[in-house]
């Protein structure tokens, strides 16, 4: 994860030189369907990320995903994901669309109990690392000088059968 961020601090001080950068923050809420090796869930998900524009037509970005978090009566499931990408997007009066290309380092930690008994204790879990593909496509529409509305579609892709699809809503603010 060290080398998302000091990638994303790196890929940024290549950019200084452009005098009209733009700085955001976003904040979103959505619905994850996720799948890895033979675990499903589906359910409440979020997100945040800090980005930067480094030409007039590109944005990089790094964030945090929440995949999924679930707890059942004997079962513990956490995915998480720090992600470094590019958005390519097209501005109109209303907005702009963008699409998103990156990688990500998903941590998806499982633990349920599995003894004889349930009184038993004994637990059968994993954590795990796991490098995945990030493909996007979305519109922020502006509501003020400064704020934006994003819709949001992601694919989330990787190792050991990892895929999640995220559908989210969130609020953008330009700095």
């Amino acid at each position: 994860m060290k080398q998302f961020v000091v990638g994303f601090i790196a890929l940024f001080s290549m950019f200084n030189a452009h005098s009209a950068s733009t700085h955001y923050g976003i904040a979103s809420v959505g619905f994850s369907d996720f799948e890895f090796t033979n675990v499903e869930n589906s359910g409440l998900a979020y997100s945040v990320a800090f980005g930067r524009q480094i030409h007039r037509q590109w944005y990089a970005e790094v964030g945090y995903l929440n995949l999924t978090n679930d707890s059942e009566d004997d079962t513990e499931l956490s995915g998480d994901a720090l992600y470094l990408a590019v958005l390519g997007k097209a501005k109109s009066e209303y907005g702009e669309l963008f699409y998103k290309l990156g990688i990500a380092n998903a941590d998806i930690a499982s633990t349920r109990y599995c003894g004889n008994s349930a009184l038993s204790g004994d637990a059968c879990s994993f954590d795990e690392g796991v490098v995945a593909g990030i493909a996007g496509l979305g519109f922020d529409y502006y509501v003020g000088l400064k704020s934006m509305v994003r819709l949001e579609y992601i694919y989330l892709g990787g190792e050991d059968d990892l895929s999640t699809h995220l559908v989210s809503l969130g609020f953008r603010y330009n700095f």
